[in-house]
């Protein structure tokens, strides 16, 4: 393995902007290639972020000797061919979310990365935030027993301007607004993207789904763009379900971006010990998360045992990470991943969030949209 990895980057959005800025605090990684649809998009973003190479023919890039990872930030329904082209052509792959347009997409990218034996990760850093981590910890160690149950919540909120309801991927203040979520063709939705965020990280607490119900909706009908146009989206913008975990745990998990004043990003889990309550209002990336956690000694009813947990400050200081600093700070889960996935790299083993946790997680998001059409229970064996 080179003494330098070399990444490419498909996408001048999300993907360059703050993929593009963790991989360079990462040491022994080199931003070294960009590419986007057109010729003068991906030669501008070049020059802007002073990237030495630039294409405009994915496949082009993927077969580019020099370059070891691919990360791909485009839309879901974009994704697939990029994805295949870079494992065919032995790339490592950091691939966005949510992972595929459809569950035979997710498990053939699955199969085609066990098979090309690189490493594949994808764009869910949660259970990387130094809280997630205590949390994770807390539960292998006993600290709630046996699991029982859960309530998960990701949301992003609603904005009124001008009188008028935005839904926050319409509204964006940091990149360019994903209008292209409002298309049903897309791949993506609040349920698709917020969910598979969710189920990567509590099945990573507590184990896989072993059936689901729910239903999905569309609360904002109409988002006003900017300049004067009307989108009215295809995608649902909340979802609702209810899960069985195979360890006989049950619990809610809602997803959306239309709700006002959220709290963000929430995560119970308790067991037959203990409870645990996790609780971050930006996405899971900055320093203002809270981690509770409470024990079933016997109280007088009605007080309780619930204190917040101390997270060291040492876990922000992540080895062969630039300027990583033993402080609370932004992106600091982003940094566990990468640095998760360049030591995959180079010991052989398997990144964290892997692709073959999102194919699992995939099941688990198109069994509740056929759980909203049918009306019923639907089990991850039914789903193939």
């Amino acid at each position: 393995m080179a003494d330098t990895l070399k990444v490419g980057i498909i996408s001048a959005n999300w993907s360059l902007k703050v993929h593009g800025a963790a991989w360079r605090r990462i040491e022994g990684v080199e931003v070294a290639a960009i590419c986007t649809s057109r010729q003068e998009t991906a030669e501008r973003a070049a020059r802007e972020y002073d990237i030495p190479k630039a294409y405009w023919n994915h496949e082009e890039m993927s077969a580019d000797p020099d370059l070891h990872i691919i990360d791909v930030g485009t839309r879901p329904s974009f994704r697939f061919p990029m994805v295949m082209a870079a494992l065919k052509n032995g790339k490592h792959v950091y691939d966005a979310l949510p992972f595929a347009v459809s569950l035979s997409d997710a498990e053939a990218m699955r199969d085609a990365q066990k098979a090309a034996g690189v490493v594949g990760v994808v764009d869910a850093q949660f259970r990387w935030s130094p809280h997630a981590q205590k949390m994770k910890r807390m539960i292998d160690e006993g600290f709630i027993g046996r699991p029982l149950g859960f309530n998960v919540q990701l949301m992003l909120p609603l904005i009124v301007a001008n009188d008028k309801p935005y839904a926050y991927c319409a509204y964006s203040e940091h990149t360019d607004p994903y209008y292209w979520l409002a298309e049903k063709s897309s791949g993506g939705s609040a349920w698709r993207n917020f969910a598979t965020h969710s189920l990567l990280f509590l099945t990573h607490l507590i184990g896989p789904v072993a059936e689901a119900t729910g239903m999905l909706t569309t609360g904002v009908p109409e988002w006003f763009l900017p300049n004067g146009e009307v989108l009215r989206p295809e995608t649902h913008d909340l979802g609702s379900a209810v899960l069985r975990m195979e360890n006989g745990a049950i619990g809610s998990l809602q997803a959306g971006w239309c709700v006002p004043d959220t709290e963000g990003w929430r995560v119970e889990v308790w067991g037959d010990r203990g409870r645990l309550l996790l609780v971050d209002d930006s996405f899971g990336n900055f320093p203002s998360a809270k981690l509770y956690a409470g024990d079933a000694r016997l109280l007088t009813y009605g007080q309780r045992t619930c204190e917040e947990v101390t997270v060291d400050d040492a876990v922000y200081a992540i080895p062969g990470v630039e300027g990583a600093m033993a402080e609370p700070r932004a992106f600091a889960a982003m940094d566990w991943m990468f640095r998760n996935m360049v030591d995959a790299i180079h010991d052989g083993t398997e990144g964290s969030p892997s692709f073959t946790e999102a194919a699992a997680v995939h099941r688990v998001v198109e069994a509740v949209e056929r759980a909203n059409v049918e009306r019923r229970w639907v089990t991850m064996q039914e789903m193939g």
